[in-house]
Formats: structure tokens, C-alpha cells, sequence
């Protein structure tokens, strides 16, 4: 069983994450803070990067700060190729412009979609110019 932490430990753990890590600014801004010069807070930050108890709740607190970061920020595939999917389709769209003529959206923007999921699922035109076909279904859960 570790060793339970003090609040100065804490707050210093919890700045460590908080600073990217950055020993000097989280005793800085820890409840260790009492005016000391950088120097000496560089010694008093090390010291306590080397307690275990001090270095395995960073561990927790950088495992936890990685779980929300991935939760929060991570984009799937799934979700980008659906976005994907919907810029290809307006791109195809037509209208019909001030001469009568029908037109296409934006071809520019189709072709770079396609291109970027082509690139996501890893099919290339090779110099044979034979696509290995593939089949993408995006099902509506509502």
C-alpha cells in the first residue's frame, strides 16, 4: 500500500501534470512555494520527483489526464469519414447558375475528400492503375 500524500504533495502532483511537467513552475505554483529562488526550488522539485509515492500518483494523474485528453479530442475514423462523406456529397451537388447551365458545387472539394479517405483506408492508384476496391457502409444509429 503507498503512502498517502499531504496536500503540498498533492498540489505539487497535481501542478507537475498541470506545467506539462515542468518541475520548477509546478513547485512554483504547489503549496510548497515560500519565495524560493529558482535554484532551490529546482533541488526541492527534484527531491520530491523522487519520492515513490510522490511519483506514482503523477503516474495516476497522467493516465487520467490522457484518458479525458482522448475522450474529449479524439476525432474517430468513423466520425471523419462521415464528415468526409458529406463534403463529397455538397461538392456533387448541382445548381443551376445565371445562364440556365446545371453545375457542379465543387468538384475541387469532392476530389480532396475522396482523396482523403482514400489515403485514411489506405487505397492507392498504382502505376497499373488498379484500385483494390472497397466497401464503406455508414449506418444511422438515430
Amino acid at each position: 500500500m503507498s503512502k498517502k500524500l499531504t496536500s503540498k504533495e498533492e498540489s505539487f502532483a497535481q501542478a507537475y501534470i498541470f506545467n506539462k511537467e515542468d518541475s520548477i513552475e509546478a513547485y512554483r505554483n504547489s503549496e510548497y512555494s515560500q519565495g524560493l529562488k529558482p535554484d532551490q526550488m529546482s533541488v526541492q522539485a527534484y527531491k520530491l520527483l523522487k519520492k515513490p509515492h510522490i511519483n506514482l500518483r503523477i503516474k495516476e494523474l497522467q493516465l487520467k489526464a490522457s484518458a479525458i485528453a482522448e475522450k474529449v479530442f479524439t476525432i474517430s475514423v468513423k466520425q471523419r469519414l462521415e464528415w468526409l462523406k458529406e463534403i463529397t456529397e455538397a461538392g456533387l451537388d448541382t445548381y443551376t447558375d445565371s445562364t440556365g447551365s446545371a453545375r457542379r458545387e465543387s468538384l475541387t472539394a469532392a476530389r480532396g475528400a475522396i482523396e482523403t479517405m482514400n489515403s485514411m483506408l489506405g487505397v492507392t492508384d498504382s502505376k497499373d492503375k488498379k484500385i483494390e476496391p472497397i466497401n464503406i457502409g455508414v449506418v444511422d444509429a438515430s
